[in-house]
């Protein structure tokens, strides 16, 4: 900076306000966390970029903050004040200094000296001084357009085109509250301003009170040179740009927010006006009321008691009451819950561009709990939840409904009016703002393994974005696992053929017993968002009125893109990789040596293949699984065997409890997606019979395997049989299991330690053979419609249990209501409905056996 005292401003403060000053400044703002993202857009920008902070609102409360928080973190510290003119913090020596400057100034012009006008922020943009700037202040019209004072944005506009370095706008929000505002502010709000927008003393309260609570958002950075050289601003006129840049950071600030804190917050009452009111839905009533023959009013106050049944109350105060109550459970149940900071930040991004739809694999009740508090705890509003309408018991539905939770009925079947309204509701969340958690599974997997998607929500939901309810509708898919899941016994018994105990008070206290356990990590990832216009550009239907036909293809293909992005990000826990190496090979008991074979098997293969592996087992999983074979054993799953002769130590080994195997099981299949593409491709390795083969021997039998556990195993709707083919024999070739011909292209050798591997690999889809082969023999001796389907599933059940007995079977776990269901899904698709199929039933069997045949010999 110049030493004439003509250029001296109090828009400026130096590095040091004085030891006073700087105490009093690191003291107010120390409680205050910096986010850590603002390193990262920092390093993002280029080295030679000068810095401009910009807050929507002018406030001296955020420019000192800025200052003193990221001076004290080694972070550009904005100096420069556009517009803003801080005299209190100055040291007392340079203010005499500027009222000095500005008193000659004034007794030669008749006028005080303007730092825009000078050219001290040119000087000082020009040297890379970091500036603050805010966009709206009060007469800030008056100030500009009557008063001709300078716009501080069309000057940066006309400096960037004169400098050769650019000017990065970083916008910046801070945050007193994560709350959504009220439509009702209360007497406090009136007076000293909303907890979104606080007056000066409720800022400060804040601050001394809960400094905790206050948090700073960084939005993505503009680079003004860039933003010139554009092609639709290049010809533009300064004053223009300066509006259109000005009108787009308050955009993206004003959707930043609402990302953070979620919409305004009406009062049911006027919601519920809003969808009963709505154009399609009361054309809808009266042609309904004219078929029934009902008056309208009839008509209305049934629509009304939908909504009512359906609807939440969505209550901030109330979600942060829970919130800390749900603190304190979660620190009970669980050591941790593991998450990605970047994957969140990337979707409070896509925030800013339409609701979120979550979309978890849903394994527990415990999921709505983690996934709501896991997003407020990182400041972003707790979604909608969709949930089934057995969870709407007293007194507990209207807590549910108070954090977020809308109730549906299992089935739409005969319910039009009911479907009506209910596509009503959700237009009208969509509408308002509101991010959403939807189930795409439609209820909890029994079997731990991802089931296939029910897209009848989806469908309702891509009704509403085509009708208008936002601009963009983003997805995105969630994996949630557990160490140990706190549901196990119930689906255990669900799974063995016992019926499911309905939800309801007397339930919930009987859970208390959970309180006694812990039940490890939970594991929580986030896919990468998937944002709806995307996917309609992909596919060139932008704009486009699209037929019935057109959306149910849209809705598959999202269905199967959300749930191949699920599988992706799907977490091998200790757990789950223990499990699998015990149960792959039938056998009772399993030698520590085998065991560690097949860990190190399985571990190479996750390498290969750039699965997701817990942090425990990245870190170094012999510990890890030392940890969870001691989990099992505590818990009885399985007993150590250890063979002794001569007083000393041979072999240890491990039985498993046989009665414990469905539970394994379990865990065993969290992962078992990443083990199909292995699996499938050993078995036709295996079918082979050859040491010598190549990858285009291998499709035909991928293929008739993908198609054969269709309702087991959800497929890449992207890729062919083909490449994922090739991609796995190239996982089994840096595996050491197969070796490429030195001559011959396409061409591999089996290794002699590979061919234990593939057995190992195969052995995860033997329970599901012997479960179709199970069902083969239930359609061989009855004919067709005999049992309706709970009828079958229960002779099923029977039969595996008769023919485990008599050894006909080998795996316990393979007697499996679920996976029972899937098999007649599969072969009554297939011909085979009863005993008058013989033909078929005897050559899916031999199909089956062949198979099994291959893991067992």
């Amino acid at each position: 900076m110049s030493s004439g005292t003509e250029n001296l401003f109090t828009c400026w403060l130096p590095p040091r306000t004085g030891i006073f000053s700087m105490f009093i400044l690191r003291r107010l703002f120390s409680g205050i966390g910096l986010n850590p993202e603002l390193k990262t857009t920092l390093g993002g920008l280029p080295d030679n970029a000068v810095i401009v902070y910009a807050s929507k609102t002018k406030s001296y409360f955020e420019f000192l903050c800025y200052y003193t928080r990221y001076m004290q973190a080694g972070l550009p510290c904005p100096r420069l004040g556009l517009d803003c003119s801080v005299r209190v913090w100055q040291p007392v020596g340079r203010m005499l200094r500027i009222a000095i400057a500005q008193m000659r100034f004034f007794l030669r012009h008749f006028s005080f000296r303007d730092p825009y006008r000078s050219g001290f922020i040119r000087d000082e943009i020009d040297r890379g001084t970091t500036a603050f700037l805010p966009l709206v202040e009060k007469r800030d019209f008056y100030r500009r357009f009557i008063k001709s004072k300078t716009d501080p944005i069309r000057h940066l506009v006309d400096l960037q085109r004169t400098l050769d370095r650019p000017i990065c706008i970083i916008p910046q929000l801070m945050f007193f509250s994560n709350h959504p505002a009220s439509t009702w502010p209360t007497l406090t709000d009136i007076f000293f301003g909303s907890p979104q927008k606080p007056g000066k003393l409720r800022r400060l309260a804040t601050l001394f009170r809960k400094p905790g609570n206050i948090f700073i958002e960084v939005s993505d950075p503009i680079n003004l040179k860039q933003f010139l050289d554009s092609r639709d601003n290049r010809e533009r006129s300064s004053e223009y740009l300066a509006l259109k840049l000005r009108r787009d950071l308050l955009s993206q600030i004003n959707a930043h927010r609402k990302s953070i804190t979620g919409p305004s917050i009406k009062p049911p009452e006027e919601i519920k006006q809003e969808i009963l009111t709505a154009e399609e839905l009361r054309q809808f009533m009266g042609s309904y009321a004219r078929r029934r023959k009902m008056t309208t009013f009839r008509a209305h106050r049934e629509a009304m008691g939908y909504v009512d049944e359906i609807a939440a109350n969505y209550s901030p105060a109330f979600i942060n009451i829970i919130h800390r109550v749900t603190q304190r459970l979660l620190a009970t149940l669980f050591e941790s819950v593991s998450f990605s900071s970047e994957a969140l930040s990337d979707i409070k991004r896509s925030a800013r561009k339409g609701p979120i739809v979550f979309m978890p694999a849903h394994k527990s009740h415990m999921d709505s709990l983690l996934l709501s508090f896991t997003l407020y705890d990182n400041h972003m509003p707790c979604p909608h939840v969709f949930a089934g309408k057995n969870l709407a018991f007293w007194p507990m539905a209207p807590l549910f409904r108070r954090v977020g939770a809308f109730f549906v009925r299992r089935s739409f079947k005969g319910a039009v009016f009911y479907a009506k309204v209910f596509s009503a509701y959700i237009f009208q969340v969509l509408k308002e703002g509101f991010n959403l958690a939807v189930y795409i599974e439609g209820t909890r997997s029994r079997s731990g393994k991802l089931l296939h998607p029910q897209l009848g929500m989806l469908s309702i939901l891509l009704h509403a974005y085509f009708a208008g309810a936002c601009r963009d509708l983003i997805f995105v898919p969630v994996f949630i696992a557990y160490d140990r899941i706190p549901d196990e016994g119930s689906y255990l018994h669900e799974i063995s053929g016992g019926k499911k105990s309905p939800e309801n008070f007397r339930q919930m206290l009987k859970a208390k017993r959970l309180l006694k356990n812990r039940y490890g990590k939970v594991h929580l990832n986030f896919g990468r968002p998937l944002p709806l216009s995307d996917v309609l550009a992909e596919q060139a239907l932008t704009g486009a009125v699209l037929s019935s036909k057109q959306q149910n293809s849209l809705c598959r293909d999202i269905g199967a893109r959300v749930m191949n992005a699920i599988d992706r990000q799907t977490v091998v826990t200790p757990q789950s990789l223990v499990a699998g190496a015990l149960l792959s090979g039938g056998r009772e008991l399993v030698s520590r040596k085998e065991l560690n074979f097949r860990v190190e098997a399985a571990m190479n293969l996750f390498c290969a293949q750039g699965s997701c592996i817990a942090g425990t087992l990245a870190d170094g999983h012999p510990p890890a699984v030392q940890g969870a074979l001691f989990h099992y054993q505590r818990r009885k799953f399985i007993q150590r065997v250890d063979d002794k002769t001569k007083g000393q130590v041979r072999q240890d080994a491990y039985r498993i409890v046989e009665n414990r195997r469905n539970a394994l099981d379990y865990y065993k299949n969290i992962s078992i997606c990443h083990f199909i593409p292995p699996a499938f491709t050993a078995l036709a390795i295996l079918e082979k019979d050859a040491f010598q083969f190549s990858a285009a021997d291998l499709h035909d039998t991928y293929r008739r395997l993908q198609d054969l556990f269709g309702e087991e195993f959800n497929p890449d709707p992207d890729h062919p049989p083909a490449y994922i083919v090739r991609k796995t024999v190239k996982a089994l070739i840096d595996n050491a299991i197969l070796v490429p011909h030195p001559v011959m292209p396409d061409t591999y050798n089996l290794s002699s330690e590979g061919f234990r591997k593939l057995v190992f690999f195969a052995g995860y889809v033997e329970p599901f053979l012997e479960s179709y082969r199970t069902a083969l023999v239930y359609f061989a001796k009855n004919r067709r419609n005999h049992h309706d389907k709970p009828k079958m599933l229960k002779k099923m059940l029977a039969i595996g249990n008769r023919m485990h007995r008599q050894g006909e079977i080998r795996l316990k776990e393979s007697i499996s209501k679920a996976n029972y269901d899937n098999a007649i899904a599969f072969f009554t698709k297939n011909g085979v409905r009863g005993s008058e199929d013989e033909g078929n039933v005897r050559r899916w069997n031999e199909v089956l056996e062949g198979y099994q045949n291959l893991i067992s010999r």
